[in-house]
């Protein structure tokens, strides 16, 4: 299977995972570090490390936002 593994502010990268695929073993596999400052998005809907990818996912990393004023 084909997933899209982007990571905002960073890169993107395309992969081949096997079936049963996890969002954490799919961000593993991309060479993303495991970083709790970035959201999950599966497909545009938020996701957890254990939801399974299918085939043609776009999985996004997204970094929270903090400070202002």
């Amino acid at each position: 299977m084909r997933v899209k593994v982007l990571c905002l502010g960073r890169s993107a990268k395309e992969i081949n995972v096997s079936d049963g695929t996890t969002v954490e073993q799919a961000i593993a596999e991309a060479g993303f570090p495991k970083d709790a400052s970035y959201t999950r998005h599966l497909n545009g809907s938020p996701c957890f490390d254990s939801d399974v990818v299918v085939d043609g996912a776009v999985l996004t990393l997204v970094p929270q936002v903090k400070g202002g004023i």
